[in-house]
Parts: structure tokens; sequence; C-alpha cells
């Protein structure tokens, strides 16, 4: 028995491992996209050599670089060992975009194993969460804005075992992926960062799983150890805001975050600006014809969003509200000031906020939030889907609860015709 559930775990990761890393290998070979920066595939090297200070004396009289710094690991060390090894350019892009749905993936079946969440459901969720649309906002661009996301999993399931555990080692975890993913943009970070910080506050005063004693004690290490691991870039964001270009008063505005983020894009994992944009060649992400034009895609995402928010309703699980909590807090921050001219309540007082001081402008691209209500409404279908299964095999039909498994993946890998 162990044997096979041995084999099928093997089968199910070498799956993974297909799904995650095939479809961007075949996607236009050789050619190389305009990802985050170009010199860490053009000469990685160079740009390693120049981001270690915080004073860039190559660009116009000299000045102090903008969220360089961070380059400096992961992705800065990736494309060197990459060239050094030969890779070719469009392929090292490919792999490292695999990389970051493989481990999206793998931090959503982390914490599923941490919650006892097994069966069919937990392969359904960790798929929705790692091929939903809202990466196909930044990884042709900006991929290094995906890294919360993709470690958003591993960083919930840490602060459950830190909190259950006690000792140091899930908090020094915590504080690792944090160091790693977080050196390049702090607002998506701090905002996938409300998941833990909602977690310990679930677990304190909600399921009450732990005491005031257990709660402070894990805060403290998670806090002090991320702080102490994260200092190297802080330090770097630090002096950028405080010498560096105001470069927030120079790219996109809150009027313009705001023309998209609807409620129903943000559901479905869309909703960014950038997305939906396009010019005399045609639209600047060509995935946008499909969640635009395409009515089964369309009707796809919705019904997604649909099964989640029924599982919500249906399941009885003591963490329901947690999940259900991080699509409320998700979709709430993600729709930011819509409609701009008359905005909700909260809408104008994030509206205020964002325009009127510096730290507001730096949160104002709002859709870096929907990791949190991606993370909610996955798990929320993972238990519908072992809720479905359940109620099948007791009318005694075995088989059918695979195939409502297998129907219910279908939709979420169809959700993504980018792996086609």
């Amino acid at each position: 028995m162990r044997e096979r559930l041995r084999t099928r775990a093997a089968a199910g990761w070498a799956a993974l491992v297909v799904l995650a890393y095939l479809p961007p290998l075949l996607t236009a070979p050789g050619r190389v996209a305009a990802d985050t920066k170009q010199y860490l595939y053009l000469d990685p090297a160079r740009m390693l050599g120049r981001v270690g200070t915080m004073w860039d004396p190559n660009i116009g009289l000299g000045t102090v670089p903008h969220q360089t710094l961070g380059y400096l690991f992961p992705m800065g060390p990736y494309y060197l060992a990459m060239e050094r090894l030969g890779v070719p350019d469009w392929v090292a892009q490919r792999l490292w975009t695999g990389s970051l749905v493989f481990a999206a993936a793998a931090g959503m079946l982390y914490l599923f194993r941490t919650l006892d969440v097994r069966g069919p459901g937990a392969v359904v969720g960790a798929l929705a969460y790692a091929f939903n649309p809202y990466s196909l906002d930044y990884v042709a661009r900006i991929s290094v804005l995906l890294m919360p996301w993709a470690a958003l999993g591993f960083l919930v399931g840490f602060t459950i075992r830190a909190l259950r555990d006690g000792g140091w080692r899930h908090a020094a975890a915590f504080a690792l992926v944090v160091q790693i993913v977080g050196g390049v943009n702090a607002t998506a970070l701090l905002l996938a960062g409300l998941a833990p910080v909602l977690w310990i506050v679930h677990a304190r005063f909600v399921v009450r799983e732990v005491d005031n004693r257990r709660a402070i004690t894990t805060t403290a290490k998670i806090g002090v150890l991320t702080a102490f691991a994260s200092l190297w870039w802080a330090a770097g964001l630090l002096m950028q805001g405080s010498y560096g270009l105001d470069i927030l008063r120079f790219t996109e505005t809150v009027r313009a975050v705001a023309r998209t983020s609807s409620p129903n894009e943000v559901l479905r994992g869309l909703g960014y600006w950038f997305f939906y944009g396009q010019d005399r060649l045609g639209p600047w992400i060509e995935a946008a014809l499909n969640y635009t034009q395409e009515p089964f895609i369309i009707l796809l995402g919705y019904g997604i969003t649909a099964l989640a928010l029924l599982s919500a309703a249906l399941i009885r699980w003591r963490h329901r509200f947690y999940f259900v909590l991080l699509v409320f807090v998700g979709t709430v921050i993600a729709v930011g000031a819509p409609p701009y001219e008359s905005p909700t309540p909260f809408g104008a007082l994030f509206k205020a906020f964002a325009t009127d001081s510096t730290a507001g402008l730096a949160l104002r691209s709002t859709g870096r939030a929907v990791p949190l209500l991606l993370l909610g409404l996955t798990v929320l279908l993972a238990h519908g889907v072992n809720f479905a299964c359940a109620a099948i095999a007791r009318r005694g039909r075995p088989v059918l609860r695979l195939v409502a498994a297998v129907r219910v993946g279908l939709m979420v890998l169809l959700n993504f015709p980018s792996l086609c």
C-alpha cells in the first residue's frame, strides 16, 4: 500500500513538472522576451557587478538605482549560472517561468498537507492556483513580481507549523523564503504577507489553536528572523526611497489602475490595467484576447469562481472562515478605488490615501493583492471537490468520484489556454 502511494506521488510530481515546464518551452522557441531587466540575460555578470552598490555612475552623471539590489538573489545568480552553462537565453527564461509555476503548485500542496487536506481536491486546488490567469499579468514583462505569489502557499504553511510546533525551524524557513522572494518589490510582498498575519489572528481568536503566549512568541520569532534576513534589500530600498528618483510619480496613476480593477475581473484573477492595453500593433498581452473576447474562457473563469464560492456555502470546516476572509480582504484591496469618479466609502479612503501620500502611491497597484483571494478560492475549491467526491462515493459510485474531480481539473486547465 505504501509503495503504491509512493508510485502515485511520483507520477503526480512528474505530471506537474511536465505541465509547469513543457508549455513555456514550446512557446515561441528561440525568441527572448523583454522580461524584467534586460541585462539579466544579455550580460548577467555585468549587471551583478553593478547592483551590489547603491550608486550607479553609469547612468547620466550618476544616480541611486531603482529596485536593482534585489537582483543579487535569486534572479541574478540564476541567469549567470545559465550563461556559464551555455543555456540559450530563451531557454533560461522559459525555465525561470516554469519554476515559478512549479513553486506555486508545490507551495499549495505543502499547505494542503499542513491542513490535512488530501485526495483529488488537493491536486485540483494546486492546479487552480498555479495555472490561474493572474500570472499572465506579469510573466512576460516583470516576472520577478510573481515570486511572492509563487511562495504564498509555503509562507502560510510555515506560519501554521510555526504556531503549532513552536521552536525556530519553521520561523527560520519563513524568513528565508521572504528574503528570496521579497528583494525587488516590497508592495507585492507586503500584500501577500497579509495572509500569514491573518492566520495568526485566526488561530488565536477564531479556532483558538494557540494561546496568547504562543501567538506572541511565534510572531516575534518570525518577525525578528525575517527582518534580519531581509536587511540587505530593505536597506537598499530605504536608500533608494530617500535619495533616488521619485519613480512613483512617473509610472501608472491611481486612475489608470482603477479603470480595470472591477470586482468581477478581480475574482477571476485579472483586473490589472496593463493586461487590457493595446496599440496599433495589437494587444500588449496576447492572452488578453482569450479572456476578453472568448465566451467559453470567460464562462470558465466565472464558473470556477462560482464553484469555489458554492463550496464555501456548503462545506463545514473549522478553517473555512479564514479562507473566506482571505477572499473578502483580497477582493476589497485588489479592487481599490473604482469607480474612480464615484467610489465606494472604502474606495474613497483608498483614493485619498493613494493620491495624497507617498506610502499610498506605492500601494496603488492593488492588483498585487489578488494572490490573497486566489489562495482562499483555491482552498475552498479543493474542499468542494473532496466534498462532492465523498458524496458520490457514499452513493456507491466510486468511479464517478474520479470523473467529477477530473472534470473540475479540466476546467482549471482549459481556463489557462497558454498551456496549449
